[in-house]
């Protein structure tokens, strides 16, 4: 059955159709709330709620709309909503941070990546993107999404989105070009000192 029709059975009353929507979004939602949120518990807790949500307000949904893009939005707004709960503490946090390095920041960074932690580098590099632009780059890239699903979702021209996904690519180059630069540096040191023993 296609969206469209698992809509109209939930609607009449058919609530196992509502399992199979739960069943085939559920990844998508996930991957995107770990995109926007950076920790797989807190998406697991924003898909679940992007779903409730979903169904008591499934009554309302305008079915000229696509269901994922309905669904989408409303973990988006989710995410929105923590990430900005999230940027009121950050202050604190940031200060508790910064009071446990002992080391220097850019050492330690460039032990995570030696140590093949680059990922976590570029998660981290994703969470410090401006939140318009991770929308963007997450739906995009990390979700595959069209640039048109993209817009549908966030509410924004399709021109906007292209721009923010481009411009979230260059931070991304720039933010991780020294990283990518000290990981082959240290990689070629690391192989020219083996090949002397």
């Amino acid at each position: 059955m296609d969206d469209t029709a698992l809509v109209k059975s939930c609607l009449d009353g058919q609530t196992q159709a509502y399992g199979a929507l739960v069943e085939k979004y559920s990844a998508r939602i996930i991957n995107l709330a770990y995109g926007m949120m950076g920790d797989r518990h807190e998406a697991e807790d924003i898909a679940q709620e992007a779903f409730v949500r979903a169904y008591k307000a499934l009554p309302r949904f305008e079915r000229k709309a696509k269901f994922s893009s309905w669904l989408y939005q409303i973990a988006l707004n989710l995410c929105r909503d923590r990430l900005k709960a999230r940027s009121r503490h950050a202050k604190n946090a940031e200060e508790e941070t910064l009071e446990g390095l002992d080391a220097d920041p850019r050492e330690e960074a460039t032990q995570a990546i030696l140590q093949g932690e680059l990922s976590d580098k570029m998660r981290e590099a994703i969470n410090n993107l401006p939140v318009l632009y991770r929308e963007s780059f997450v739906l995009r890239h990390l979700q595959g999404l069209d640039y048109a699903d993209v817009a549908a979702i966030t509410q924004v021209p399709a021109d906007t989105v292209r721009v923010r996904a481009y411009r979230a690519r260059e931070m991304l180059r720039h933010s991780l070009s020294k990283s990518v630069d000290t990981f082959w540096r240290e990689k070629a040191a690391r192989e020219k000192k083996g090949a002397k023993m």
